[in-house]
């Protein structure tokens, strides 16, 4: 039977199973395995498994959660089968089954000691902590502000598998540990604090317990002011190229966002002067000015903008300003002018060759995808070709404008897509095949894979001339490439991992002509220091190169280990073409020595060494602030790290006590966390416990390293003194038995310290809480009744004013404090008295009580105990105001029950203080109720009497509105007179009785009209009409007599026609009115007799009126109306015989002539004072 790989010679005397389970226990002795069943419940033990069969395959299997047992089985399976051949005869889920068939188990595990490792696999590099980083705002000198979230990141993908721990030291000295938080991908950490200080901060930042580069990192906080990043700039006026002399220009500032702070512009001429230009600002308003200047001069300008006093981004802003040429013949080559292949925070690099383009000035303008220029710098400037580079910021397109004399040179503008910031790389390329080579010379570097999951390799040359590309695996992770140029010229090598430009790709080969001065091809290299195998770490080793007949070279030699480290190699020439090299491996990894002779490798080359270990125990390290002599302070974390990477094999341990003179006659333990690294480090990590002195061992295979054992001074980490305490669990007033309570404890200012809390007498539910501000909480139920003594002390030590003495009081019974001879209903302005009895109510006996008026005042209350009883109280108070009132008794804080108990206080009864309104008390109609209102208020309390006297009995209704108000009315069913009584406590109110006109409701159809004036009426006598109005109700009477056309005059002539007659409406004050007319024409007459403006019943009414004088006997005859022609302008005559009226005349006649024109002719009338007229007149038309 073959043996297995660290069995000895007793294995054949083994079943198959101890003999399997031997080997296991031999390869994974981390493990406690001794079973196939129960020990492989996680996964974590086929990771160590697999990883100790090939390691670095699996090397993070400590790291795995045993929680998630099926998916760790599932990766350390996948990995031996597509690595180490071994195939999955169980699956996953089941060989993490506590009841799995152990048969199954070994027969899956038997194939382990035969498994060979694949070539190509992602085997892990080792630990590297210089290859941690840390970047951020939360870690640059400037920047940060109090009680902002400072964020930084720590990126470990590159240093391997270890440990991240942050420290942040604030400027009082005080250290506390920051937690760092895994990212998803588990490839970075976030890292955040809050400032709370202005000041200088330090972040330390250690990875497996080194620190990584740059850190300690010294932070600069400051306080929030006007934020100058956030200022903008546009304009021709900053533009690099495009501004002529004398020609003014302009840009335009923008602090919309920044905050507040001053704006400032300066331009320095060619010549360094600070004034020669003239510049005017201009405020345009929304946070933008406008600077306006004219440079005198051609030369570069600088523009320096501030803002708050600080520079914008950007500032100082170079403008050279210009005043024949051949831009054709200019030539622009480096790797910032590559299509591809640039990222993010790269240098692009490029050179301009003007030397044969004449004389012009030169203008470079790089602008980002945004349109915004970004910034060049020229490194130099000589004999014609200038150097550039540009810092790409952000991903995207740019623009590289080269102009010579204001014209593009030849392919210019450039365009450059720059990629991402590169991220964990898998690819490293280097080798003299990326920096130059010969025409028709192989051009040679190497390609290495860093990462766990190599993609697809890719290579391409862009340049003069195509290439061809050769690439040889050595199976070992690396390749060699070749490729042939045929033309000189600058090459661009691009080197892909999944069709991406790896970083640095393009590589700028620079390509020059074979002057066939050197032949690379005859140079040999040989020695040990070149073989594959015999070279030990820290050991020099050494190799030969024979260049005899291969030209002047010269020789060039580089070496790199397996991490990209450099490793130096000196040379000796011996001469005659001989050369003695010689190297110092540093670590035991894969060394690569590449070997050139005018840029040309030699046959051989490179040439891979791999490099074993020593053993070397005196050259463990031991450092960090665990181990230093002071510094460190109580309860405060630290560590150290223990090296042994130059030590070779060994195990190492550590033990750390505590002085016995600080604890007791024995010498204490001291708790620690040991964390072995990837890089043959381990980081010890603890808290020192108290001041004193500490002793720390470190054992390398049971040896004291150098230096040990470590003396360690721990001072003090607080004061507790500065420690305060406060609360109701410490009042001195005490607490009550069996009742929750609490105090706080402040430790602002005193330092880091366990705070300890005890008491004197049983408590229970007894708890600290940390409230994360320098406080914490004291929870506990005391238990027993009396004095107690409350002990606070911090870090050991008593705080301030401990210990305290608590008085414990019986537990409280609300239902034992009884309220007697309280009265419900009081008078205003009378002492009240009551008591409050509280035998047996236990707790503190604290009695508070508050009587509110209904203005919600407070009442002063007197409260005192009565005389020879302790347990009860009198309370005396005065109510001064009308109104239910608020009786509040707590007890020790507590409302007693009932509380609050409701007071009625009501004034004294006064009569002449209640008053009434409104129209029911001065009249009404009826049917119609008769409204009033009664105010009460401030008439104390009594009786409320109402009657109501009239011609008939009137229904009341009385309605409380519970305002010291009510409402009243009653319902009358006759007119007359009524007289309304009110009486409060049998007394009449002001005013009362009251009189009150009851009518009738209005109604005109009621109205009754009569009378001779109805029938026929005269002119000129009066005509009577009698109304009678009493069941109409109120209202206004009134008659109009209005003639129906012309009427004829008193004498029946016709004159005076549509004459309203005079009428006149008496009321005789019982109902009734005597209305007369008198008409003052005869005829027919309208009367129209309304009430209240509406016509009454019977009207319009017609009334025939006659006139005043009979006009039927009078006889008018005469050639002047006898109806015969008479002559024009000749007198004529008529007679009128009006003797059967009057014998003696009279001016009773009266005549009107109307000639055809319509016009009056004159006339005149004689009396002939028998009763007869004569009329004379003189027609004319």
């Amino acid at each position: 039977m073959p043996m297995w790989e660290g069995e000895d010679e007793e294995a054949e005397s083994k079943t198959p199973k101890q003999r399997l389970l031997g080997w296991i226990q031999h390869k994974v002795p981390d493990l406690p395995i001794t079973n196939f069943s129960q020990d492989w419940r996680n996964g974590r033990a086929l990771g160590a498994l697999v990883d100790s069969c090939a390691p670095g395959l699996c090397p993070d299997w400590e790291t795995w959660d045993p929680v998630k047992p099926v998916e760790n089985a599932t990766e350390a399976m996948q990995l031996a089968d597509e690595w180490l051949g071994i195939p999955q005869v169980i699956a996953p889920e089941e060989i993490i089954d506590p009841s799995v068939d152990e048969q199954s188990v070994m027969t899956y595990l038997s194939q382990f000691p035969k498994a060979k490792l694949k070539p190509g696999a992602p085997l892990k590099p080792k630990l590297n902590p210089k290859k941690a980083r840390a970047y951020g705002p939360g870690i640059e000198p400037t920047g940060n502000r109090v009680l902002r979230p400072a964020v930084f990141t720590v990126d470990t993908f590159s240093a391997g598998q270890g440990q991240v721990t942050v420290y942040l030291d604030h400027p009082d000295g005080t250290r506390e540990e920051l937690k760092p938080e895994l990212n998803e991908g588990k490839k970075t950490y976030s890292v955040t604090y809050v400032p709370q200080v202005t000041g200088t901060h330090k972040v330390t930042v250690l990875f497996a317990g080194q620190q990584i580069p740059k850190s300690p990192f010294e932070v600069g906080v400051e306080k929030a002011l006007g934020d100058a990043s956030k200022v903008t700039v546009k304009g021709p006026g900053i533009e690099p190229v495009g501004n002529i002399a004398n020609k003014p220009t302009y840009f335009d500032i923008y602090t919309a966002g920044a905050g507040t702070g001053d704006v400032t512009a300066m331009i320095r001429d060619p010549l360094g002067r600070q004034n020669s230009v003239e510049l005017m600002m201009e405020d345009k308003g929304d946070s933008m000015y406008r600077c306006t200047y004219r440079p005198i001069q051609a030369g570069p300008h600088a523009v320096t903008v501030t803002f708050g006093g600080v520079g914008i981004p950007r500032s100082p802003f170079n403008v050279d300003v210009g005043p024949a040429c051949s831009p054709g013949a200019c030539r622009a080559t480096g790797r910032g002018l590559q299509p591809t292949g640039l990222r993010v925070k790269q240098v692009g690099d490029f050179k301009v060759d003007t030397r044969n383009a004449g004389s012009g000035d030169l203008k470079v303008l790089v602008k980002g995808p945004k349109g915004v220029e970004e910034p060049v710098k020229q490194l130099s400037s000589q004999d014609g070709v200038f150097s550039y580079e540009y810092h790409p910021n952000s991903p995207g397109k740019y623009t590289v404008s080269i102009t010579w004399g204001g014209q593009h040179i030849p392919k210019s503008p450039f365009d450059v897509v720059v990629g991402p910031e590169a991220g964990p790389q898998q690819i490293r390329a280097w080798g003299p095949g990326l920096e130059g080579g010969i025409v028709g010379k192989p051009a040679a570097f190497v390609v290495e894979s860093i990462g766990t999951d190599v993609g697809v390799l890719g290579f391409a040359i862009e340049g003069p001339s195509q290439a061809k590309i050769e690439c040889e695996d050595q199976n070992d992770g690396s390749c060699d490439v070749r490729y042939w140029p045929t033309e000189p010229g600058e090459y661009a090598v691009h080197v892909t991992c999944d069709e991406e430009d790896i970083e640095r790709s393009p590589f700028m080969a620079y390509i020059v002509p074979d002057d066939d001065t050197n032949h690379p091809e005859k140079v040999q290299a040989y020695g040990p220091g070149l073989e594959k195998n015999g070279c030990l770490v820290n050991q020099p080793t050494e190799f030969t190169v024979k260049a005899e007949g291969a030209g002047q070279g010269p020789l060039k030699i580089t070496a790199q280990e397996a991490e990209g480290l450099p490793v130096e190699v000196k040379v000796r020439s011996k001469g005659d073409g001989l050369y003695q090299c010689s190297y110092t491996p540093a670590s035991s990894l894969k060394h690569t020595v590449s070997i050139t002779w005018g840029g040309v490798s030699i046959p051989n080359s490179p040439f891979r060494v791999n490099v074993g270990k020593g053993s070397h125990p005196d050259m463990v390290k031991v450092f960090g602030p665990g181990v230093e002599r002071s510094g460190l302070k109580a309860n405060e974390p630290t560590h150290f790290t223990v090296d042994c990477s130059g030590a070779g094999d060994g195990d190492i341990s550590v033990g750390i006590k505590w002085d016995s003179t600080t604890v007791s006659d024995q010498e204490a333990d001291v708790d620690f966390d040991i964390i072995p690294n990837a890089n043959d480090t381990f980081t010890v990590k603890y808290v020192p416990p108290a001041a004193g002195k500490l002793t720390v061992k470190v054992l390398f295979t049971d040896k004291e390293v150098q230096h040990s054992p470590f003396i360690v001074k721990v001072d003090p980490s607080h004061d507790a003194s500065k420690v305060k305490a406060d609360g109701p669990g410490l009042a001195r007033t005490g607490v009550e038995s069996g009742k929750p309570t609490h105090f706080t404890v402040v430790t602002k200012g005193a330092g880091k310290a366990p705070l300890d809390v005890s008491f004197s007498s049983p408590v229970k539910d007894f708890d600290i809480i940390d409230n994360y501000d320098y406080s914490q909480t004291v929870k506990y139920t005391p238990a027993q009744q009396g004095e107690m003594d409350v002990v606070v002390k911090f870090g050991g030590d008593p705080i301030s004013r401990s210990p305290f003495t608590v008085g414990v009081a019986a537990p409280m019974d609300l239902s034992k404090v009884v309220v007697d001879n309280l009265d419900g209903r009081v008078e205003v302005d009378e002492e009240q008295q009551f008591e409050v009895n509280a035998k047996g109510a236990g707790g503190q006996g604290h009695l508070e009580v508050e009587v509110l008026s209904p203005s919600q005042r407070a009442v002063p209350c007197n409260v005192a105990p009565r005389p020879g009883k302790t347990d009860v109280s009198v309370v005396r108070y005065t109510p001064t105001e009308e109104g239910v009132h608020s009786v509040n008794v707590s007890y020790d804080g507590h409302p007693v029950p009932g509380s609050p108990f409701p007071v009625e206080a009501h004034l004294p009864p006064d009569p002449s203080k209640v008053k009434a309104s409104g129209p029911g008390l001065k009249g009404g109609l009826v049917g119609n109720p008769a409204e009033f209102t009664i105010d009460t208020k401030g008439a104390g309390t009594g009786g409320l009497g109402l009657t109501v006297e009239g011609p008939t009995e009137a229904k009341i209704e009385c309605s409380d509105n519970g305002d010291g108000t009510c409402s009243v009315s009653y319902l009358p069913t006759e007119p007359g007179d009524y007289l309304v009584n009110i009486l409060f406590e049998n007394v009449h109110i002001p005013g009362s009785p009251f009189r009150a006109d009851i009518q009738m409701p209005f109604d005109p159809s009621k109205v009754v009209a009569s009378g001779s004036g109805l029938k026929r009426a005269k002119v000129g006598e009066i005509s009577v009409l009698n109304v009678d109005c009493s069941q109409a109700g109120p209202g206004q009477l009134s008659l109009e007599a209005v003639p129906d056309s012309s009427p004829t005059s008193p004498t029946g002539s016709g004159l005076g026609s549509g004459l309203k007659a005079k009428t006149e409406v008496v009321d005789n004050k019982d109902g009734t009115y005597t209305v007369t007319y008198v008409p003052l024409t005869s005829g027919m007459y309208t009367l129209m007799l309304k009430y209240g403006g509406k016509a009454v019943p019977g009207f319009p009414a017609k009334v025939v009126v006659d006139p005043a004088v009979d006009t039927s006997k009078i006889k008018v005859f005469g050639p002047g109306v006898d109806g015969e022609d008479v002559f024009r302008e000749a007198t004529t005559d008529f007679s009128v015989d009006a003797r059967a009226l009057s014998r003696r005349g009279g001016d009773h006649v009266k005549a009107k002539i109307r000639n055809p024109s319509g016009a009056l002719t004159d006339c005149k009338v004689v009396d002939n004072a028998d009763g007869t007229y004569s009329v004379e007149y003189t027609p004319v038309l």
